[in-house]
């Protein structure tokens, strides 16, 4: 029996701050807006219920699991996914974690509810053979975020292509729009308003050196000597922080170096104004909503050729790919990131707005959405 609902499974939606949790918001909030209330049940693994329900607002409904013992919640989480759907038996599940799919697959088991999983990246690359990797072979779509994502998971699973649909990660156009940065940024940082602020914008964590902040200070010492005044800001925080201060410090880079940690998500998009450029010279994104943000501010954009990045930059049409892996081609991309006239930032934000804003993603939802009878 056709019920006209859809229920969302999530890690969080704001508890915790990543890509997958903004994902999720934007999956959400699209979709309340393409089905209206009373249709949406959201359930979050680690959302407090009180957070969650003031969020939703009345756009849907809510189940989260926050406020029980972080012990027995991934297996409270799943008997809770599990009776929510025998209940409601809504017409599309959609899940926003790779995860979830051995819950999803028994369902559609048991009453034949259709599921649409997400995939990220580096969650469902090179997956062992075990339940997730079933849980995903089994679901009615599979929803990467890319077509680098895509491609690998048709080449390791043997999935065929009409089991995907492409949902890129988006962007607030409006949030990450042209404009100045105030002067007491750069001051904050000690930077001259002559210094040519190369950005970068991650988490330093020792298991995410793939992101290219390491190999960016490398190459370091020789830009520092063709291009006068460089700075290299890097944000974010994490436990690569420490083996980050030892690596300045051989490289003799204090000068040129500004590690500026944690910086609020309200300050995100000035800190992105005050650059000059972004560069991002990763190898295992997914996707890379920064470059996104960046270019939404008019900031020209280097990514790495070997992962989403291209996808995110349109296969260099949007910005500078190179092999994060080879340094003289990386030193060479980041001297002409720095040297090259940009392009005009308004020109470069609406591109990036066309691809990738609010409008572009909700009408991929609302596809998918339709591709199950739900409009």
């Amino acid at each position: 029996m056709k019920t006209g609902k859809l229920q969302i499974w999530v890690p969080e939606l704001i508890a915790y701050e990543g890509g997958i949790q903004t994902y999720s918001m934007d999956l959400v909030e699209a979709a309340a807006e393409i089905l209206g209330p009373g249709r949406i049940t959201v359930i979050s693994k680690s959302d407090q219920p009180q957070a969650l329900l003031l969020w939703a607002d009345g756009r849907f409904e809510s189940r989260a699991l926050g406020d029980s013992p972080s012990w027995c919640r991934t297996a409270l989480f799943g008997a809770v996914l599990l009776r929510e759907g025998l209940l409601a038996e809504p017409d599309l599940i959609v899940m926003t974690h790779a995860h979830f799919s051995p819950v999803g697959q028994a369902l559609f088991r048991l009453r034949r509810i259709p599921v649409a999983v997400a995939a990220h990246g580096v969650e469902v690359w090179d997956l062992p053979e075990g339940m997730t990797q079933r849980g995903l072979r089994s679901a009615d779509t599979i929803l990467p975020v890319s077509d680098y994502t895509k491609t690998r998971l048709m080449n390791e699973m043997g999935i065929a292509e009409d089991r995907f649909q492409v949902i890129p990660d988006t962007f607030n156009p409006r949030r990450f729009s042209v404009g100045t940065a105030p002067p007491e940024l750069r001051e904050r940082y000690g930077l001259k308003p002559s210094d040519k602020v190369m950005l970068c914008v991650s988490r330093l964590a020792a298991s995410e050196q793939y992101k290219g902040y390491r190999q960016i200070l490398e190459v370091m010492p020789s830009l520092v000597r063709r291009i006068p005044g460089l700075k290299f800001v890097l944000v974010g925080r994490g436990n690569d922080r420490p083996n980050i201060e030892r690596q300045i410090d051989r490289l003799q880079l204090r000068k040129h170096v500004v590690l500026a940690g944690f910086v609020p998500g309200e300050e995100l998009p000035n800190h992105y104004r005050m650059a000059d450029a972004f560069a991002m010279p990763s190898k295992r994104e997914g996707f890379g909503i920064v470059y996104l943000e960046a270019m939404g501010c008019g900031k020209r954009c280097l990514g790495g050729n070997k992962d989403a990045a291209a996808d995110a930059l349109r296969h260099g049409e949007l910005g500078i790919l190179v092999d994060p892996d080879n340094l003289r081609e990386l030193e060479e991309g980041l001297f002409r990131l720095m040297t090259e006239t940009p392009p005009d930032p308004q020109q470069l934000h609406d591109l990036a707005n066309r691809y990738f804003g609010r409008a572009a993603f909700l009408e991929k939802v609302r596809g998918m959405l339709e591709s199950f009878g739900l409009r």
